[in-house]
Formats: C-alpha cells, structure tokens, sequence
C-alpha cells in the first residue's frame, strides 16, 4: 500500500484538484476491515503540498515576472508608443515635404495633412513629457480636442433636432452620427 505515496504526491505537484481528490480517494480500511495505516499522512502531505503549491507560486509569480524583464511596465509601454508615434509623424512629415517639393499634391491638401502632422507630432511629445514626470503645458492640441469634442456634442444635438423634426431620414442621421461619433473616438485616443 506504501506505493500510493509518491504517486498521490507527484500528482500534487502539477494539479490542484486532481491529488486532493486521489488522496480522498484512498480507502479508509482495507477489505479485511483494519485501518489503512498511512492514509492520514498521505491526506496531510497532498493538501500541504497543494496549498504550499498554490500559495508559494501564487506569491511570488508576479516579483519573477517583474525581475525576469518579461512584463513591461505601462510607463515604459507608454514612452515607447509615444516614440513611436514621433517617429511615425517625423517620416510622414518628412514625405509630405518631399511631395510639396515636387508639386505633386495641391497645397491646400498638404497644409491639411500637415496641420494634422504637426498635431499627432506635438501630441507625442506632450505624452513623452508626462512620462517624464514634466507638467506639461496644455497646448493648443489639448484645446483644440476639447474645443472639437464639445462642437461634436453641439452637432449631434443639431442632428438629433434635423431627425425629430423629420427633415432627414434615418439613413443620413444614422450615417452622420456615425461619422461624428468615429471623430469623437478619434479624439479621445488622442
């Protein structure tokens, strides 16, 4: 009967339920009806191997993960994205200047989408000067978003009153508002 230990106490090592439930398992007398000598042991060492399992590892998962290197801090996640999206509006302004050299493009598109350049530019940096611990001035983008979302607000009331009032059907309030709403989730990811 001795050979049930190891076993009972390997399975305790890699499942929670599965060798509690095996040690519970085990009969409480033999057929010829005396007691199973060593069945309290075994019942007292799989509940302590499971519970030091789940406690111990439970406890110290999230220090490893964090000395390991593996999970990134979100203000590390945050200065890198912010980067990134400097970098990415760097090469687009970059581009757009090559194209208004060569005349390609007519120039009220290119103001537009350098308007728009500058704007994502200036904004990763604000978010790489908050990750820095600076106080960030509030900028015209900030303003400018703020300012943007409360017109959105104000045309969608409009746009609500065109509906009520039936002057336009529910198709072009439908495709509207969506419209609107894709700016507004535009603006609040800025």
């Amino acid at each position: 009967m001795n050979w049930r230990v190891p076993v009972v106490l390997t399975w305790a090592g890699t499942r929670g339920v599965v060798p509690l439930a095996a040690a519970l398992s085990i009969p409480v007398a033999t057929e010829s009806g005396t007691d199973l000598a060593d069945r309290p042991l075994v019942l007292v060492l799989t509940t302590s191997v499971v519970v030091v399992t789940l406690v111990v590892q439970g406890f110290t998962l999230a220090p490893v993960v964090r000395r390991s290197g593996i999970a990134l801090e979100p203000d590390h996640t945050e200065r890198e994205e912010a980067n990134a999206r400097c970098s990415l509006a760097g090469a687009g302004m970059q581009r757009l200047e090559e194209l208004a050299e060569l005349e390609a493009v007519p120039d009220v598109v290119v103001d537009r989408l350098r308007r728009g350049l500058s704007a994502r530019l200036e904004d990763a940096r604000d978010r790489l000067a908050e990750s820095a611990g600076e106080a960030p001035a509030e900028s015209a983008d900030v303003i400018y978003r703020q300012l943007r979302r409360n017109l959105i607000a104000v045309e969608t009331a409009q746009l609500q009153r065109l509906y009520d009032d039936h002057l336009i059907s529910d198709t072009t309030r439908r495709r509207l508002q969506r419209s609107l709403d894709l700016e507004d989730a535009r603006l609040a990811d800025a």
